[in-house]
């Protein structure tokens, strides 16, 4: 095996100034961390699909992370073939046969993770979305708090009025396409079960009932009064075809939820409400880092 030096130092040569610019980076950026600090030490509400956005950035670190792996080692090969320039009638299939192992273990796992990041994405789309459409009910003196966090879970949204608590569930499903290029996007409920055109599931709405009762629970310890928690499912760009009264379980396109809020019954104390409020309030602080 024979060394070409000139190339080998060619090709340190032109990794120092990458490897110098990273470093200044990475100095620069701790200095204006420990420099300054952001004005205040946290948000009064947690935002929309808070837990999602979060998801979203460790996705994205693993994704860069894995893109550089997956051309990491190629180019290496490439790079070692250029400067010790092998005369042996072998290195090059086994060299192929390594790079060829290697791009095709990193690239499905870098598939599967993009996979799971557009799955992200949707849902967090879809829960800013179904913020946007809540917005509305703060005309109604509706106390709006989005991304409650509980022990291994959150609840997307939690609304607080004179007329009751109610928490929203959002389930976001891409729309298949038919034979002739049009979207299908109207879904039924039988009171049970959601026909979908792709065929029929639960798919959320025990989340949603059991999100109801774990409020309804957590309210009743931090007030120290029973309060009732209304379910409610909503499917964003959905129409929901309902064949059932209701039984527990709102099932709606997020546009409907005004409706089925505005028109409930008041049954809560200004007083009530002003305590859940403040328990909810307490609950859904983010420390700015």
């Amino acid at each position: 095996m024979q060394i070409n030096l000139n190339l080998l130092t060619a090709a340190i040569l032109c990794f120092l100034p990458l490897a110098f610019m990273l470093v200044v980076i990475f100095r620069k950026r701790k200095q204006q961390l420990d420099s300054a600090k952001a004005p205040f030490k946290e948000l009064q509400r947690r935002p929309a699909g808070e837990a999602l956005r979060i998801k979203l950035e460790e996705l994205d670190d693993k994704i860069s992370e894995q893109i550089a792996l997956l051309t990491a080692f190629p180019l290496l090969l490439s790079l070692g073939q250029l400067i010790f320039q092998t005369k042996n009638i072998l290195t090059l299939p086994l060299d192929f046969i390594f790079s060829a192992a290697w791009s095709g273990f990193w690239g499905l796992k870098l598939l599967k993770r993009l996979s799971e990041r557009s799955n992200y994405k949707l849902g967090f789309d879809g829960e800013r979305y179904v913020a946007e459409e809540l917005s509305r009910l703060m005309g109604l003196n509706f106390e709006i708090y989005h991304d409650v966090p509980f022990d291994g879970f959150n609840i997307d949204h939690v609304l607080v009025g004179s007329a009751g608590v109610f928490v929203v569930e959002t389930k976001t499903r891409r729309k298949p396409v038919d034979e002739s290029g049009n979207k299908e996007y109207r879904v039924q409920f039988d009171g049970k079960f959601l026909q979908w055109p792709w065929g029929s599931d639960n798919y959320g709405i025990e989340q949603a009932a059991n999100n109801a009762r774990t409020l309804s629970k957590w309210l009743c310890g931090a007030v120290g009064e029973n309060v009732g928690v209304t379910a409610i499912l909503t499917l964003p760009g959905w129409m929901v075809d309902r064949k059932a009264p209701f039984d527990g379980v709102y099932v709606l396109n997020p546009k409907e939820i005004y409706q089925v809020c505005s028109s409930a019954r008041a049954n809560l104390s200004d007083q009530l409400v002003r305590r859940i409020c403040h328990q909810l309030y307490q609950k859904c602080r983010v420390v700015v880092k």
